[in-house]
């Protein structure tokens, strides 16, 4: 039996119609902008039957971090993640060879040694002493490390990560800012690596380039100097997502539901989740997302569902999200938006995401300005699912490149008036067709 999805359709609430048949009536959106009108009795009499779309995940009573003071913020998600977020090695590439040789070296390295704390200090100290900062290029690599001596930041992290995990003590590696700074209300600094270590139940921060360490709790001595803007661990496991912290946010990085709708959750552990940035693929069976009110990033980069949600076909956004809005099934930026990054410009008129499935994206107009809107190169990009695109009616001109290798694109609903640049649409479909609407 066929199903009707009730967030998929358009249902229009014009003012003269009553209540009554607002209730019993269908406005369905269709191309170039015509919309037909259903009696729900006849719905069901095509052989439908209604399914209830997901409910946004309720606000609870959350602590939100600030992203201006990540320190404070990693202190607070330790303490409550306690070292069984350290049981992976992160995301670093070592063969079980190559572990195997350092944890041979290692073992003898410390030999001797009877606490952590002493375990963790003569690492420590082997690490600062024997790597030699790198002028240019490197792997980073724990191994290569480890044979060549020669790393930058990241490599004297890895290595000494390694090392003690080699001897069942807790670590991890963390990236961030080094003299960290606020600008015009972000974050900003040197990009930096480093570590945060558990010693016999002490966290300690540690710095194996610039020979740096301190207790986690003692937030004065190091949070001007070392700025953690994401660790390499899974910190909370819920029931169909993994959380992570990642740039500044508390974010969902992983999938696991086996369900086809995914909600995202509003809070774990009495934090608030505040990002949607997955880093592996979220499961095939996941055809719609449904993002409340807390989200505020999708990623810097946003790269995570563009890149690992191959299957999504409609996403939906609460409407009482300040940073994001859904319409026809992608998603747009809000004003209430801004980005983390200080160097970060948004152009809210061009979509934050489009699902890979999503076949006729309809373009928002967010921002209007007096003289109309200008879509300019990348408006959309690199899209294979898309076969049809409507421009809204506030659009002044298309610039070259703004739609660019999207294969299976087929036509265009542009205004009339609106004025197109010859290379605007540029690797579609070879039946590709501009359809002017008024």
């Amino acid at each position: 039996m066929k199903k009707l999805i009730t967030m998929s359709i358009l249902s229009l609430c014009v003012a003269t119609v009553s209540a009554q048949e607002q209730a019993d009536t269908l406005y369905i959106s269709l191309p170039q902008g015509k919309v037909v009108k259903y009696a729900v009795s006849d719905i069901y009499g095509m052989g439908f039957t209604a399914v209830e779309a997901p409910e946004f995940p309720a606000a609870v009573t959350a602590w939100s971090f600030d992203k201006l003071t990540p320190a404070t913020s990693v202190n607070m998600l330790l303490g409550k993640a306690g070292i069984a977020c350290t049981d992976t090695l992160g995301r670093m590439k070592i063969a079980d060879e190559q572990y195997d040789e350092i944890k041979t070296f290692t073992d003898n390295l410390v030999s001797g040694m009877k606490t952590q704390y002493q375990i963790y200090e003569k690492c420590y100290d082997w690490v600062r002493k024997n790597v030699t900062y790198a002028s240019g290029y490197v792997n980073n690599e724990p191994y290569s490390v480890f044979k060549t001596k020669t790393a930058i930041c990241q490599g004297y992290a890895n290595l000494l990560h390694v090392m003690l995990h080699t001897q069942g003590v807790p670590a991890m590696v963390v990236n961030g800012y080094m003299q960290s700074g606020v600008s015009n209300g972000m974050l900003y600094g040197m990009g930096h690596a480093w570590n945060y270590v558990n010693c016999d139940g002490t966290w300690y921060v540690s710095d194996p380039t610039n020979s740096g360490q301190y207790q986690m709790s003692n937030l004065a001595s190091y949070k001007e100097w070392l700025a953690p803007t994401s660790m390499d661990v899974v910190l909370f496991k819920e029931d169909d997502c993994w959380i992570n912290f990642n740039e500044c946010f508390l974010n969902i990085c992983k999938v696991v539901t086996d369900k086809n709708v995914f909600v995202a959750p509003y809070s774990t552990h009495g934090y608030k989740i505040t990002c949607f940035n997955p880093l592996e693929e979220v499961p095939s069976n996941v055809r719609e997302i449904y993002i409340g009110a807390n989200i505020e990033s999708m990623g810097e980069n946003i790269i995570g569902l563009n890149d690992k949600a191959p299957s999504v076909e409609f996403v939906a956004v609460d409407p009482k999200n300040k940073c994001f809005s859904s319409y026809a099934g992608a998603m747009f930026y809000s004003p209430g938006y801004k980005p983390t990054d200080v160097y970060k410009t948004i152009d809210r008129n061009v979509p934050a995401y489009i699902p890979a499935k999503l076949r006729r994206l309809e373009l928002k107009a967010v921002e209007n300005y007096a003289s109309g809107i200008t879509y300019g190169k990348m408006t959309v990009s690199g899209h294979k699912g898309i076969e049809e695109i409507v421009f809204p009616k506030e659009t002044k001109s298309i610039e070259g490149g703004a739609v660019e290798k999207c294969p299976n694109l087929k036509v265009a609903y542009i205004p009339t008036g609106v004025s197109v640049n010859k290379s605007a649409f540029t690797g579609v479909h070879a039946d590709f067709e501009i359809v002017y609407t008024e």
